[in-house]
């Protein structure tokens, strides 16, 4: 890849990818089993997804740095033999 993003953008760009499909893959299982009618599944799928995908993201910038930090303390770091 010849033109790549800035590494300080990671952080930010791992939380967009990230809740993107975890926002898609719950709102879309959750719709799902509590649909009564699946003929407007989509629709309804793309409106819970677009509401959920800002709520996943901003939870995700926002928790990652402490999960990171806690599983520190039980990850042994990768010894540089």
């Amino acid at each position: 890849m010849k033109n790549k993003i800035a590494f300080r953008y990671r952080t930010v760009l791992f939380g967009l990818v990230m809740s993107c499909n975890t926002a898609l893959i719950v709102s879309g299982i959750i719709m799902y089993l509590h649909s009564e009618s699946h003929t407007h599944f989509i629709a309804q799928w793309l409106g819970a997804f677009f509401t959920a995908w800002p709520i996943v993201f901003i939870a995700i910038l926002l928790i990652a740095p402490n999960v990171n930090k806690l599983l520190n303390l039980f990850v042994e770091e990768t010894s540089k033999a």
